[in-house]
C-alpha cells in the first residue's frame, strides 16, 4: 500500500510563527459566561487575538455572510479560537474584539472620512489612533453586577437581567432590515415581536426559570409601567464597553471635534 506523504508548507509554517498576535480582555470580563461561550483556559475573560488572513477579511466585507452571522462565526474560529460560540457573546465584547483584530492586523491607526457642521467645511479624512480607544475601554464592574443586574418587580418576583448577545442584536437588524420591504400592517405586527424579543434578551431569568418562550410570555402579562422599570433598568448596560469616539481637531475650523468610528465591520475594515 502507498502512504500518500503529507509534506509541509515552510512558508506558511513561517507565517504563523512570525503573526503571535496579542493578548486582551474582553470588557465583560468573561463573568456573563456559564454556557461555554468561552474555552476552559480562558482566565478573567483574557483571550488572545491572530491578525486577520486575506480569507478572513472577505468573509467581513460580505455582507450576506455577516447578516447571517457566518463571518464573525468563522473569522472568530480562526483568530480567536479561545471563542466558542461567537453569536452567544455579549454584543459589547464582539465589538471591542473587532477593534482589537483591526489593531493588530492593519496597524495603530485607521482611516475614518467625516465632515464637520462647521461653515465651509469639506470632507476630511482623519487618521484615528485605536491603541489608546483599546486600552480606554471600559471594563464592567463585578460588584454592579448583584444590584444594576437584578430587578424586584411589585409581584416580588426577581428578574435578573443581562447585556444583549450579538446573535440578537445581529437578528435585530435583520429584521429592521426586512421591515422597510413591508406593508404598515405587516411593520406594527413585526415591530411588536421584535419589541418583545429586544426586552427578552436582556432577560437572564425570571424567579430563576430561563425558558426564552416562557419569559416571552410573562412579559406579554407584564403592567406597562413594569415594562417601564426592566427598560430603564437596562441602562445601566451602556457604562462599560469599548468607546467609538475619537477626539481631534477640525481641520477646516480648528475646533475640537468628536469623531464616532464606525463599527459596522463593512466600513471599519474596507
Amino acid at each position: 500500500m502507498n502512504e500518500q506523504i503529507q509534506t509541509v508548507n515552510p512558508l506558511v509554517t513561517a507565517l504563523k510563527a512570525r503573526l503571535p498576535g496579542e493578548t486582551f480582555r474582553l470588557p465583560s470580563q468573561g463573568l456573563f459566561y456559564t454556557n461555554g461561550e468561552l474555552s476552559e483556559d480562558v482566565k478573567d475573560g483574557e483571550v488572545h487575538v491572530f491578525p486577520l488572513t486575506a480569507l478572513d477579511e472577505i468573509l467581513l466585507k460580505t455582507p450576506d455572510k455577516l447578516m447571517s452571522g457566518t463571518a464573525i462565526t468563522e473569522v472568530f474560529s480562526r483568530c480567536v479560537p479561545q471563542i466558542k460560540k461567537p453569536m452567544e457573546l455579549l454584543s459589547k465584547d464582539v465589538d471591542y474584539l473587532l477593534m482589537c483584530l483591526r489593531l493588530i492586523s492593519y496597524g495603530e491607526t485607521v482611516d475614518v472620512v467625516y465632515t464637520h457642521d462647521c461653515e465651509g467645511a469639506k470632507e476630511r479624512t482623519y487618521s484615528v489612533e485605536l491603541r489608546p480607544l483599546v486600552a480606554k475601554t471600559r471594563p464592567i464592574d463585578p460588584t454592579t453586577i448583584g444590584t444594576n443586574y437584578t430587578l424586584t418587580l411589585p409581584s416580588n418576583q426577581v428578574v435578573i437581567l443581562r447585556p444583549p448577545v450579538y446573535g440578537s442584536v445581529l437578528n435585530l437588524y435583520l429584521t429592521s432590515f426586512e421591515m422597510q420591504r413591508m406593508s404598515s400592517e405587516e411593520q406594527f405586527k413585526v415591530g411588536q415581536e421584535q419589541l418583545l424579543s429586544i426586552v427578552a434578551d436582556t432577560i437572564s431569568t425570571v424567579d430563576g426559570y430561563s425558558d426564552r418562550n416562557m419569559i416571552r410570555e410573562w412579559i406579554r402579562e407584564l403592567p406597562a409601567g413594569w415594562l417601564d422599570q426592566i427598560s430603564t433598568a437596562t441602562q445601566a448596560f451602556s457604562t462599560w464597553g469599548p468607546s467609538s469616539a475619537w477626539t481631534t481637531t477640525c481641520k477646516d475650523c480648528g475646533k475640537e471635534i468628536t469623531i464616532e468610528i464606525p463599527l459596522n465591520p463593512i466600513a471599519f475594515f474596507s
